[in-house]
């Protein structure tokens, strides 16, 4: 058992998105919990139009039986929409399996403190169930298998559980996921994704104006050549096609280059085992080598 949880009155969301084969945001679910009990207090469900229109991988679980949908409107409205949630509940940390991916589609959110589950679910000295026997990188983490569904599987010992792949079941699932490792909001300080964001939040109203980055790939989605826009990087290393090995992640491919301005590039890899995952260069970029052989 870890330490109590001793934030009663305070929450925190757990966030999960859906995208369009053309890697545009299309759905989002938010869970809202409470950071004593880790139990959901509201769930809200959104579907972007006309972004949803043009379809993805997980279109068909767009609604479920016990699916409810709060607002279906632009991004922008339902950005704002999301934006007043947060703070009728006074949130100012954001959580998220897999968080880079999430966190790089939502740039609106970026000034909440955001926190990678994975970082502590995947790894064997934070996950107790992980056994002695699996096959883990000489970090800790397992080297296959660390996704939601089978990760939720192991912590719950449900072999039946299936990841549904819709935004706001998704996000209950993740919160579900913290809930069984029985840590403190406070023992995530190493799964934070952007540690820079350590005071309160500066909340967005709904007058400011929100520059949006580009669209990117959803994590799992395994992309074809044809669909891969290429771009000319100045003083940027890396190239598409680029066979590379991450020291956390292990191999991959480069699957694509982008320039977020004239300092800082973005990286899209598709990895061997977890899929789809993004790099910020040149932060990143002591983390990953070029396989030339």
């Amino acid at each position: 058992m870890k330490g109590n949880k001793k934030q009663n009155g305070n929450y925190f969301a757990v966030i999960d998105t859906e995208t369009t084969w053309g890697n545009v945001v299309m759905s989002i679910g938010v869970a809202i919990a409470d950071s004593l009990t880790f139990k959901p207090v509201e769930r809200k469900y959104y579907i972007i139009s006309p972004e949803y229109k043009d379809g993805g991988m997980y279109s068909y679980v767009f609604m479920t039986k016990t699916t409810k949908l709060d607002l279906k409107d632009s991004r922008k409205k339902v950005i704002e929409h999301l934006v007043k949630v947060l703070q009728k509940y006074n949130v100012d940390a954001i959580f998220a399996y897999n968080a880079s991916f999430d966190y790089n589609h939502l740039p609106e959110l970026q000034n909440y403190k955001w926190f990678d589950i994975m970082k502590i679910a995947a790894y064997k000295q934070y996950n107790s169930k992980i056994p002695e026997s699996a096959d883990c990188c000489g970090t800790g983490r397992l080297k296959r298998n660390y996704g939601v569904e089978p990760i939720m599987r192991l912590l719950s010992g449900n072999q039946r559980y299936c990841e549904v792949h819709n935004a706001i079941c998704d996000s209950v699932d993740e919160l579900k996921i913290m809930e069984l490792l029985k840590y403190t909001l406070e023992e995530y300080d190493c799964a934070q994704i952007n540690p820079e964001k350590k005071q309160k939040i500066k909340r967005i109203s709904k007058h400011e104006t929100i520059s949006k980055r580009p669209s990117l790939t959803k994590k799992d989605t395994i992309e074809t050549e044809e669909a891969i826009e290429k771009y000319t990087i100045p003083n940027c290393k890396f190239s598409i096609g680029d066979k590379i090995k991450h020291t956390q992640y292990g191999y991959g491919v480069v699957r694509k280059v982008e320039a977020l301005n004239e300092e800082i590039q973005l990286l899209t890899v598709l990895y061997e085992v977890i899929g789809i995952s993004l790099h910020l260069l040149p932060a990143d970029e002591q983390e990953i080598t070029i396989i030339t052989d």
